[in-house]
């Protein structure tokens, strides 16, 4: 067991009724996601690591990162992406640990 590293999580994702396929030229069959990445610490999570995103065809399951991605997906992917909001359990480490400071702090006046 390790005791810190990464993980991700994907936080969205939707099925693009505007983009074709750049390689089957199908309608549809275009699935973006948005991944989030944090960091943890005894698979406690602590940091948010950032967003990112890809892109997978369900016919032909050609995928796509966001360095490759053709602009039809980007622009689908950048329109999802403002949507997403970072979630309140990658920071739930910190949290634990702030509101343990501010009990032993506390805990001396009262």
């Amino acid at each position: 067991m390790f005791l810190a590293g990464k993980k991700t999580s994907i936080l969205k994702s939707e099925t693009s009724k505007e983009v074709i396929c750049p390689k089957c030229n199908t309608e549809k069959s275009t699935k973006v996601f948005i991944i989030g990445v944090y960091k943890h610490l005894i698979q406690i999570p602590f940091l948010s690591g950032g967003k990112y995103g890809e892109s997978i065809c369900s016919n032909c399951n050609q995928v796509y990162t966001l360095k490759n991605m053709p602009d039809s997906i980007k622009l689908a992917y950048y329109e999802l992406k403002e949507t997403v909001k970072t979630p309140i359990w990658f920071y739930i480490g910190l949290i634990i640990v702030k509101t343990l400071v501010l009990v032993k702090i506390f805990s001396k006046y009262f």
